[in-house]
């Protein structure tokens, strides 16, 4: 929808983040929640793009409505999150490349399928909701 409102756009690979950041000049993301402490719950990844932006000094701005403010603290994404189907990690869109494929006869593999991460408060610059922007 950004880009059919003329706002130019880019989509990388978070392994590709660090590399597009450095021509990135703001950060939007959404947010599942946002915790009493300021910390974000948010898709798996989110953390890490907040981290790459704030150690690149480009502003991250998270966009959640009101009823997302959350009275919970949470200072971790593993004592409270979803797990979604492991099968999801060991597929590929590319038939030929398969390297789980047999992950389940593997001793001592499992696969962990984390919904959700959280972002620390320190790597929040702003927050806008539909009452307006709270700064962090």
């Amino acid at each position: 929808k950004l880009t059919q409102a003329g706002i130019p756009c880019t989509y990388v690979f978070v392994n590709a983040l660090s590399y597009a950041m450095a021509n990135v000049t703001k950060v939007f993301m959404g947010a599942a929640a946002i915790m009493a402490n300021g910390a974000v719950l948010s898709r798996i990844g989110t953390a890490i793009v907040a981290m790459t932006a704030t150690s690149q000094n480009v502003p991250v701005i998270f966009c959640c409505e009101t009823y997302k403010l959350c009275e919970r603290v949470q200072l971790d994404s593993i004592v409270s999150n979803e797990l979604g189907n492991p099968e999801m990690l060991a597929s590929s869109s590319i038939r030929s490349i398969q390297p789980l494929s047999d992950w389940k006869q593997t001793p001592g593999l499992k696969l962990l399928n984390l919904r959700y991460d959280l972002t620390p408060m320190k790597y929040v610059g702003m927050v806008i909701t539909e009452v307006g922007m709270i700064p962090a």
